[in-house]
């Protein structure tokens, strides 16, 4: 039998223009098991106006929670202030807890996820399982056409051949392990985040697949895993997200993007060019009211690609 030992945590939630969200996330988090002894960080690239109300939150908060409200003084990007926030933890701290500042913790979630860890010291981080409030019913399986197609599997919390991933699930094991972890629900070791970043020119609203690159990277140094039992709702703010052509453009670069910079090999190139293909196919075929929005925006992600008119497909980026 293996001996628990506890684990100092900290939460760090970035977040930019979203007050109303932040509050409902931080009530959450405040009633959580063991949240008297939980640092919450605060990271806030709001504007000046919505800054004022974010830190107005924090402190209404700060009663229940040992809160630490920092405003960031840059240019805003989720992947620059995690990293300013990791600069701004020190020990006695052992463990960090990434979630974004629109989602709702089931009850025990934090301490599934620190127990994991304690009682496994080869794992470099765990992440839970994230539920879209709009539909709270599990995903059914990936199609023959979507496994084909390197689009999916039904293994969950994998990267495929393509550089496209499986989100995680609850299944009949309590932990699996996960070749990637989300930044809306993931749990470093703090020594681990002290030898690796996320990518500074990363930026802009979701998707930006920052925390696939990242996790993605620690994933190659050890392993990670998912608590199927740790679970949270995702409510998806509609403050700073993308159109659907925009968010469309944006997954077919940012996805070739990864696949350059962290499985660049022809085998995996052709994968990711099939998978397009396969893209392509079901939004022509698909009779989803969005789905030529979702068409036109893919085509200019391929158009990006092909012309490197994109901010991380520059020569240097």
């Amino acid at each position: 039998m293996s001996v628990q030992v506890p684990l100092s945590e900290a939460v760090v939630i970035c977040t930019r223009n979203r007050p109303n969200d932040l509050e409902q996330t931080l009530d959450s988090v405040a009633n959580q098991s063991g949240a008297e002894a939980r640092l919450v960080l605060i990271v806030d690239g709001s504007d000046p106006d919505e800054a004022v109300a974010t830190a107005q939150v924090v402190e209404h908060y700060s009663e229940q929670l040992p809160c630490r409200y920092y405003k960031y003084p840059g240019p805003p990007a989720q992947t620059r202030q995690r990293n300013t926030a990791i600069e701004l933890l020190s020990p006695p701290i052992d463990v960090v807890h990434f979630i974004d500042d629109d989602v709702s913790l089931r009850p025990g979630y934090f301490q599934k996820l620190t127990f994991t860890l304690a009682d496994t010291p080869s794992l470099l981080g765990v992440g839970g399982v994230i539920i879209d409030s709009s539909d709270l019913c599990p995903p059914p399986p990936p199609s023959w056409a979507q496994q084909v197609f390197l689009l999916g599997t039904r293994t969950p919390s994998q990267v495929l051949p393509s550089g496209q991933t499986t989100p995680p699930r609850a299944t009949g094991e309590e932990v699996y392990p996960a070749d990637w972890l989300s930044t809306c629900s993931s749990t470093y070791r703090l020594s681990v985040l002290r030898r690796h970043s996320f990518d500074p020119e990363v930026e802009g609203p979701s998707p930006t697949l920052h925390d696939l690159d990242f996790s993605y990277r620690v994933a190659q140094e050890g392993p990670l895993a998912v608590v199927s039992t740790a679970k949270c709702v995702h409510h998806r703010s509609q403050n700073a997200r993308r159109n659907i052509r925009s968010s469309s453009r944006e997954r077919v670069a940012r996805r070739y993007w990864f696949v350059r910079k962290n499985m660049d090999h022809p085998v995996h190139r052709l994968a990711f060019w099939w998978s397009i293909l396969g893209t392509a196919l079901a939004r022509l075929l698909s009779k989803h009211p969005d789905s030529k929005e979702a068409l036109r925006g893919l085509l200019r992600g391929v158009h990006a690609i092909w012309t490197r008119r994109h901010p991380l497909l520059q020569p240097d980026g």
